[in-house]
């Protein structure tokens, strides 16, 4: 029997006969010592490595808050108030606020989801803006090292005060997102942000989880302290996606903090490699974000065993994505097609204009389609994405598991019942492209 979680609920299923259960990477939920509300209040009353929000306020201050997305599973709104009663009682008018959206080079966020997000009576009494990678009036804020200038958010570079919210949770390149993440990519400019995420993603431990010699992280931290950010509050979710704490405080203090909780409740060591792992995208339901369950269930799985991912992706991906991925993964005789090696050679994106989280799947999508037998398990929307990727699509576990299940076949069998939360811990180096 194993167990699965999903959004609408988690599911059972049993294995096939001679499937062996040899691990399941899964820890259990953390007890929150208050509510949401006293959570938030205690950690604006007690930061880390940094005077209080208060303190760094005042009267005639200029205040930027950059808030994540909706591909985070942050409570924005139900944060925000705490904030800005905050601001509110320095005497600080709600013209001098600004509420800024880090959608780094994702989309935009429509006035409906702006709404639901951040709630509508902060909607209609504050300024509030998504970030725009390229735009022309990003505000330069210093040079790093392999990277040049870097710019950023003109309206947070120019507050007397900028604060960031965010979730601290683990991410699948740079080890945990959340704190300096939030700032780049969330505010940076659209170059900066390529020639990261395209020079560091295939570094062996440019993955999730990873925090020592992760140069992915190392040069987020890099570039995202030019943006000189004052606070941050970032929450931390357990295996459910449930919010236990809330720290704030100095940007990289809370950070530091926030992934050593992170690693005890949500790391899992793995015991080895498996011949099966069926994993579930939970929390991830939008776009390419579900395909953030591919990296940990490579980890623990042999090259060529098969990887079943079970997701609730409701909305079909988009053609140019899907043309890329037959065109990027080439014609079976390599790794990757020799025209898009090259390119990410050269730190160019595989899909030209498209926003970078569609380039860092594609990488995932052609390195885990190639080494593995993959399995697309949802909605219909997930058979084009697996024809595209010349992978198997399933409408659901238990009709791929008969599917796939030869008769007397014994198999090893990893399960990962929250593919977007937990993640395993290996000791070698994980090799995204060979």
């Amino acid at each position: 029997m194993i167990t699965l979680l999903q959004r609408k609920g988690h599911f059972t299923l049993d294995l096939p006969a001679r499937w062996e259960l040899r691990q399941t990477l899964f820890k259990e939920g953390v007890k929150a010592r208050s509510s949401l509300h006293d959570l938030m209040a205690n950690a604006l009353s007690n930061p880390f490595a940094s005077p209080s929000l208060e303190d760094i306020l005042y009267p005639a201050s200029k205040v930027a808050i950059v808030v994540d997305d909706l591909t985070r599973s942050t409570p924005v709104k139900e944060l925000l108030p705490g904030l800005l009663k905050i601001i509110e009682g320095k005497g600080i008018p709600r013209g001098n606020v600004d509420i800024v959206v880090g959608v780094g080079t994702h989309r935009a966020m429509t006035e409906t989801e702006l709404e639901a997000r951040l709630g509508s009576a902060v909607l209609r009494d504050y300024r509030v803006q998504n970030h725009d990678a390229r735009s022309k009036d990003l505000v330069v804020m210093g040079a790093a090292e392999g990277y040049g200038h870097v710019s950023f958010n003109n309206k947070v570079v120019k507050a007397d005060v900028r604060v960031i919210v965010g979730s601290i949770l683990p991410h699948v390149h740079n080890g945990f997102g959340g704190g300096p993440k939030n700032i780049m990519p969330g505010i940076c400019d659209f170059e900066t942000i390529r020639r990261h995420h395209l020079k560091n993603v295939l570094h062996p431990m440019a993955r999730v989880g990873i925090v020592q010699g992760n140069v992915f992280l190392e040069d987020t931290r890099k570039i995202a302290k030019l943006a000189r950010v004052n606070f941050a509050v970032q929450v931390l979710a357990d295996s459910f996606g449930k919010v236990y704490d809330v720290l704030a405080g100095d940007v990289f203090a809370v950070h530091e903090e926030g992934i050593r909780r992170q690693s005890e409740n949500l790391g899992v060591a793995a015991s080895g490699k498996t011949d099966v792992c069926i994993v579930s995208s939970f929390p991830y339901d939008e776009g390419v974000q579900i395909m953030k369950a591919f990296m940990p269930a490579a980890m623990v799985t042999k090259n060529g065993g098969s990887i079943f991912v079970v997701t609730e992706l409701k909305e079909p991906l988009p053609d140019f994505f899907l043309e890329s991925v037959k065109r990027i993964r080439g014609d079976g005789s390599c790794t990757v097609d020799p025209a898009a090696a090259e390119k990410l050679s050269r730190c160019e994106p595989l899909i030209e204009g498209a926003a970078m989280d569609f380039n860092m799947a594609i990488i995932l999508v052609v390195a885990v389609a190639r080494k593995f037998n993959l399995c697309l398990i949802g909605q219909k929307v997930l058979a084009d994405l697996a024809a595209a990727m010349g992978c198997k699509y399933y409408p659901d576990l238990d009709t791929a598991l008969q599917k796939e299940g030869k008769k007397d076949e014994t198999k090893t069998v990893s399960v990962i019942p929250a593919g977007g939360y937990i993640f395993p811990i290996i000791a070698e180096p994980f090799y995204l492209l060979d």
